[in-house]
């Protein structure tokens, strides 16, 4: 069944209540003149043929004017709806224009300051979102096919020259241990890539929402313990209150930490100190590290995707991790940031739900 356009409902709607209203209007006129005429007492003989013909010529004209009232009611209300339309219309037109590969168009937004115009307003915010959403993904594409050639380009030449020269097998080995690192690095850059799809927006789901660290302590402990073997120069210092909760899987807080702690580890160049605390009805945990501290111009940019800071803290990873992390915070609702020390070296930190909100 096809659909009746507005303009046209509302010009019924219009229609049916003005037409109730003349109706009520030429009732009411006849009732009274009818009343009129009885105050002057009863009439006889030619007194009461003029008051009859008096009262069918008002009958009369009533039939004639309202409606030609109603008529000209009814399309001035067309009229008026067409135009008050008119340019929701437009911005329809308009709005379906807006594709993929058109993305920079925007509805225009119409003189007037009622709520025609707020609503164009709004809904060009809304695709300068969407614009700016989009931009991110395929920025975020294009980091990850990046990153992704690299190794796999390294893998092809390493198997195409073992295939390509006979080798003997101290040199096969060698072969095979490179393309096990590359392997490696590939299948650490799609578990960190599948990592940020599934956190990068928060869980809202009621198993997600529940899931509870008890006892912050012991999980930050064991991360600090399993890092520091590896930067025995580097030690960790945990401080935490016993009993801190947070609200967020364990295993996501252990890779938030890990991320955090590998970060400062990377440019540290002194003890690297661990500490989580209350702040603002949440709970926040902080690395902060001893070494030159982030360039001012990266800070904003320092968990953004596929992103690094200068040389002097440029490493063999992605620019994933503090990415990740970011991810992780948001995913359970909680916040994340940067800054440099004032007496030295950098500041990481994220803020977690304490409970339920």
């Amino acid at each position: 069944m096809k659909r009746i356009p507005l303009r046209i409902r509302l010009t019924a709607i219009f229609a049916a209540a003005m037409a109730l209203v003349l109706a009520g209007a030429g009732y009411v006129t006849l009732s009274r003149f009818r009343e009129a005429q009885t105050e002057y007492g009863t009439a006889t003989g030619v007194a009461r043929e003029a008051q009859q013909a008096a009262l069918d010529d008002l009958a009369r004209e009533l039939a004639t004017a309202l409606p030609i009232v109603f008529v000209l009611a009814t399309v001035g209300a067309y009229l008026l709806a067409a135009a008050a339309l008119r340019p929701v219309e437009r911005m329809r037109t308009q709005a379906a224009a807006v594709t993929e590969d058109t993305p920079g168009r925007r509805l225009d937004v119409p003189p007037s300051r009622d709520e025609i115009a707020r609503l164009a307003a709004t809904l060009n915010d809304m695709l300068a979102r969407l614009q700016a959403a989009l931009d991110r993904e395929r920025l975020f594409v294009a980091d990850a096919g990046h990153e992704l050639r690299t190794p796999l380009s390294l893998l092809r030449t390493e198997i195409e020259l073992a295939l390509r020269h006979p080798r003997d097998a101290t040199e096969l080995r060698a072969a095979l241990v490179s393309a096990l690192e590359e392997t490696v690095r590939l299948v650490q850059l799609t578990e960190d890539l599948l990592l940020l799809a599934r956190t990068d927006h928060r869980d809202s789901s009621p198993a997600a929402a529940g899931t509870t660290v008890g006892d912050l302590e012991p999980v930050l402990h064991r991360v600090a313990d399993r890092l520091r073997n590896g930067a025995a120069d580097r030690p960790v210092v945990v401080d935490c209150p016993t009993g801190l909760t947070a609200m967020i899987p364990e295993d996501r807080l252990e890779r938030a930490v890990t991320n955090l702690l590998r970060n400062a580890q990377q440019h540290a160049m002194g003890p690297i100190e661990l500490t989580a605390h209350p702040h603002g009805g949440q709970v926040r945990i902080q690395v902060r590290d001893h070494g030159p501290g982030f360039p001012p111009d990266f800070l904003p940019h320092a968990f953004d995707r596929f992103t690094q800071a200068d040389r002097a803290r440029a490493t063999t990873g992605t620019g994933l991790g503090l990415a990740i992390t970011a991810a992780i915070a948001r995913s359970c609702g909680g916040d994340y940031g940067a800054a440099n020390h004032p007496e030295g070296g950098a500041t990481v930190w994220i803020t977690l739900p304490s409970k339920l909100s």
